[in-house]
């Protein structure tokens, strides 16, 4: 009981970081709401006429998928776990657990500081896409469920890379290119449900779809894309599960190969 007290003590450090430092963080901020204005524009140019979507809801749709994956594997948070391995290999405590509960919390706070952005933003935006025939509301109290249920997948795939830093210094190099792959295939630009076809069908049944589109379809249309609640949830409730088991491999794998230097 003590260990998980410290963890969500750590977890609650880890969630005022993005709160305590607003100031460096103002220009990340003020991209993000030029992104979302950015992205609305082109997706009005190319796809507004063929389009479920109404010009209003892509602006809330982007805003959430774009808080998302502006807190996806944070080049940060990898490396710190990995820098403080050598310490927990002396202490009762799991390196796993202090990491995967600080990470839930680190992307827990930046994503709600990045939506409140988007809330603070919205009587401008409505000046960009006229009114909003989205009930604010719901819209809100999903994104807030989202808040909690993918800060586990996101702090899980933290942990994976931090692990398989122990193993591979270099694993820096391997970042960027799985990011886009999530940027590319996950509807972070555009609803995967504007894509034609064969391209929707394949998109639509990988894992970024699950974690980037599917989430942003539920916040602004209150249900995933084209299957029940219950099945996306456990789609990714099934992500979160093999995550977890490649977690555990890559940490042993590592605990093994794990080589600190200095004194």
């Amino acid at each position: 009981m003590g260990n998980f007290s410290y963890y969500l003590r750590f977890a609650r450090f880890r969630f005022k970081e993005p709160w305590t430092d607003f100031r460096s963080s103002i220009p990340a901020y003020v991209l993000f709401a030029f992104f979302v204005i950015l992205l609305t524009e082109v997706w009005e140019r190319f796809q507004s006429g063929t389009s479920s979507f109404r010009k209003s809801e892509v602006l809330l749709y982007v805003g959430v998928t774009e808080t998302f994956f502006m807190t996806f594997l944070r080049p940060k948070n990898i490396q710190t776990g990995m820098e403080d391995f050598a310490i927990y290999l002396a202490k009762p405590r799991s390196w796993i657990g202090r990491e995967f509960f600080g990470n839930l919390g680190a992307t827990f706070g930046t994503r709600l500081f990045y939506l409140a952005t988007l809330a603070v933003l919205i009587p401008v935006l409505s000046l960009v896409t006229g009114p909003f025939t989205t009930n604010l509301g719901g819209f809100f109290a999903r994104v807030t469920f989202l808040l909690f249920f993918l800060a586990v997948p996101q702090a899980l795939i933290t942990v994976l890379f931090s692990s398989f830093k122990l193993s591979f210094p270099q694993t820096d190099y391997f970042i960027l290119p799985f990011g886009k792959l999530f940027l590319s295939f996950g509807g972070v630009f555009a609803p995967l449900s504007d894509f034609g076809e064969p391209l929707k069908s394949i998109f639509l049944k990988l894992p970024g779809s699950d974690l980037f589109f599917q989430a942003a379809h539920f916040a602004v249309k209150g249900t995933p894309y084209g299957m029940s609640f219950e099945e996306w949830f456990l789609r990714v409730c099934v992500i979160d599960l093999i995550l977890a088991v490649f977690v555990l491999l890559a940490f042993r794998m590592g605990k093994r190969r794990f080589q600190a230097w200095g004194g």
